[in-house]
C-alpha cells in the first residue's frame, strides 16, 4: 500500500503542475494524452485504495484561466 500511496501522491503533484502550466502559464508541460493516461492511472488508484488524498486532481476542477 505504501508503493500505491506514494505513487498516487507523485501522481497529484505532476498533475497539478500539468494543469497549472496549462491553464495559468499558457504553455503545455505535458501532451494531453499522457496527461489523460496519468490521470486515469491516478483514478484507479483512488478506487483500489478506496483513499482520495487531498488536494487530488480527481477531486478538483481545475484552474482559473487567465486572460
Amino acid at each position: 500500500m505504501d508503493v500505491k500511496l506514494q505513487r498516487m501522491k507523485d501522481l497529484g503533484v505532476i498533475l497539478t503542475e500539468a494543469a497549472k502550466a496549462y491553464y495559468q502559464q499558457d504553455r503545455e508541460i505535458i501532451s494531453n494524452f499522457e496527461y489523460d493516461k496519468l490521470y486515469d492511472e491516478l483514478a484507479a488508484l483512488e478506487r483500489e485504495t478506496g483513499i482520495v488524498l487531498a488536494g487530488s486532481p480527481t477531486a478538483s476542477v481545475g484552474y482559473e484561466a487567465l486572460e
